[in-house]
């Protein structure tokens, strides 16, 4: 798993009363089921006292239901915002123990950086930081995947394993040629073999950007596929390559391990 630039804002702001209230840019995920609300009200019951009052304020800019993990940054940011606007002095590894109850990607998302994740995400392995990539991202127009009804669907029969060894060596050794190579290697993500509505679009929006020469690959659930590069020109490049497949483009970076800061999930 690897921490990029794109990222949404969350704003704690102070008002009147006790409590909490939770208000997103996009009105349809401004529900008590957004994580940022479930991490709001777990630290709430779990304080059981009456907190200062706060309104949460989520700006989008990560895309929905796109397989980039966005939903679950929002629930890390959170966790870690409340936990200092309310002081209620909770350790990182209470947090990741309440991030894990709420999304498997949680406790990725409160420590960031390149990290090797296994089980349901509670075991990571800190790896050392990927080396600098554009990185390139194809959202498909109007395909939007649940990553529950992906995970609940895909065919198990066709279920395959794509090796990781060679491209954490890579990541290791700080090879940027051994990392490209593995992204090209064909199958790097078991979920490819979903078949559900939308994947046929993915997969003639890969074929399209392998015939003009990039290495697309799905992006965790999907339906984004990530392109990885040195080259800023090669980086628009793809970008327009992406456009003209009628998908939007993201031109983002990876970030290093020390990159990342609390501060940077909270205002």
């Amino acid at each position: 798993m690897q921490q990029v630039s794109l990222s949404d804002t969350l704003v704690f702001e102070p008002v009147a009363g006790t409590g909490w209230r939770f208000i997103c840019s996009e009105q349809s995920l401004s529900g008590s089921d957004n994580l940022v609300a479930r991490a709001a009200a777990l630290l709430e019951k779990r304080a059981e006292r009456p907190l200062p009052g706060v309104r949460i304020n989520l700006y989008k800019n990560i895309p929905v239901e796109a397989g980039l993990g966005g939903g679950s940054a929002d629930c890390a940011a959170t966790l870690i915002g409340l936990n200092r606007f309310w002081q209620l002095g909770l350790k990182s590894e209470t947090l990741q123990e309440l991030g894990l109850f709420l999304g498997s990607d949680v406790p990725y998302c409160l420590h960031g950086g390149t990290v090797l994740a296994e089980g349901r995400g509670e075991m990571m392995e800190l790896l050392p930081s990927l080396p600098f990539f554009w990185v390139v991202l194809a959202l498909p127009d109007k395909v939007k995947m649940s990553t529950a009804f992906v995970y609940k669907n895909f065919d198990k029969n066709k279920m395959g394993e794509p090796d990781l060894f060679p491209l954490i060596e890579a990541i290791r050794k700080g090879s940027r040629s051994k990392i490209l190579k593995w992204l090209s290697s064909g199958f790097t993500n078991t979920l490819e073999t979903a078949p559900v509505q939308g994947a046929d679009t993915v997969q003639e929006i890969k074929s399209n950007l392998e015939s003009r020469g990039f290495n697309p690959v799905l992006s965790g659930s999907g339906p984004t596929l990530y392109m990885l590069t040195e080259d800023y020109h090669q980086a628009c490049m793809a970008a327009r390559a992406v456009e003209a497949e009628n998908c939007r483009a993201y031109l983002c970076w990876t970030l290093l391990n020390n990159d990342f800061r609390e501060e940077r999930h909270y205002v």
